[in-house]
């Protein structure tokens, strides 16, 4: 009697493991057929990744072309660039100093630890130059303080240019206000 009764259990356990499989997949290819005709529904995925020196990121720049940006610790250059699609290799690189807009002061930062992240943004053009549509944020470890940085882009223009990121923002969470101008 007991070999019965554990051989119905399998079987129900069995039974609803399928019944849940199936709802599983029926439910995405559900929403996987809902997508239109002949296109594969998209992700957004960017990186990030640090060690005691660098911090890296990538960031979603305009269609399908992505940037590569790295933080050194050591000097506070923020820097980065993007791959031109036809020639696989860099066409725009930027470098940018972030040390003075997270409140160190020249010869002042010692071991600096920084975070480095993307984001999405669609910041507004009027800044007298095109921006792309992704944001970097920059944050000392010590304090909190955070700079955002736009990424000049201009999908048109043609050869290998050098640009400076453009400060658009900084918080400050500990003891400086709520932002800094």
């Amino acid at each position: 009697m007991f070999v019965v009764f554990v051989r119905a259990c399998a079987w129900l356990v069995g039974g609803a493991f399928i019944l849940a499989t199936g709802f599983v997949v029926g439910t995405k290819t559900a929403s996987i057929a809902s997508t239109p005709a002949g296109q594969v529904p998209k992700v957004f995925a960017v990186t990030s990744l640090a060690d005691e020196s660098f911090a890296i990121c990538t960031a979603p720049i305009d269609g399908n072309v992505e940037g590569f940006f790295m933080l050194d610790f050591e000097t506070g250059d923020l820097s980065g660039g993007v791959l031109n699609a036809a020639t696989s290799k860099f066409a725009v690189a930027y470098k940018y100093n972030v040390l003075k807009d997270l409140g160190f002061k020249a010869g002042q930062a010692k071991n600096p630890k920084f975070l480095l992240i993307s984001g999405l943004g669609e910041m507004s053009r009027g800044r007298g130059m095109p921006l792309a549509g992704s944001v970097l944020y920059v944050t000392d470890s010590s304090t909190g303080t955070t700079a955002a940085y736009g990424i000049p882009w201009n999908g048109q223009a043609g050869g290998p240019a050098m640009s400076e990121f453009v400060l658009l923002d900084v918080a400050r969470p500990r003891g400086g206000g709520g932002k800094a101008k």
